[in-house]
């Protein structure tokens, strides 16, 4: 049995995947914008962006979730040394204790990984609210954290 498939998967740094919208080509590291667009031609490859980065976490924690139990520890060859392993860990951690129901897509991932640390229906009391009153990743970890006190103190 082989032990190190490393070889079999080529590094991301390695890797040249690019995206061509009209105009527009994204690589890894650059967008390239060519003739001339117009104001209006803007926004979609912009909000697409935006939308990539804001869902690129939970992605990569369900891909890790899903091919882990797929593969087991081979799978982890196939991005080492891609992200620190403390970042995939994370990514993993809260895409695991959040569940999709939960997830919010007006909501960063970092509130969602604020909320990771309560059960489920708490989780999505507290990612409501914090949709609905427009709280930053920071108020919802103090109101996350009062929670908890509360909790504790009631027992």
């Amino acid at each position: 049995m082989l032990t190190d498939k490393s070889f079999l998967y080529p590094k991301v740094t390695e890797m040249r995947p690019k995206i061509s919208l009209p105009n527009f080509e994204f690589s890894s590291c650059a967008v390239t914008v060519g003739g001339n667009p117009k104001l209006e031609d803007w926004g979609g490859p912009l909000l697409f962006s935006i939308w990539c980065q804001r869902a690129s976490p939970w992605w990569i924690g369900d891909l890790l979730i899903a091919g882990d139990a797929r593969f087991g520890e081979d799978f982890s060859q196939v991005c080492e040394g891609a992200v620190s392993a403390d970042m995939l860990q994370r990514y993993e951690s809260v895409a695991r204790r959040v569940p999709h129901e939960n997830r919010r897509p007006n909501l960063s991932w970092s509130a969602h990984a604020v909320a990771a640390r309560l059960p489920h229906d708490k989780q999505r009391v507290m990612l409501e609210k914090a949709e609905r009153y427009g709280w930053s990743s920071e108020v919802l970890r103090i109101k996350v954290r009062e929670l908890i006190e509360e909790e504790k103190r009631e027992q």
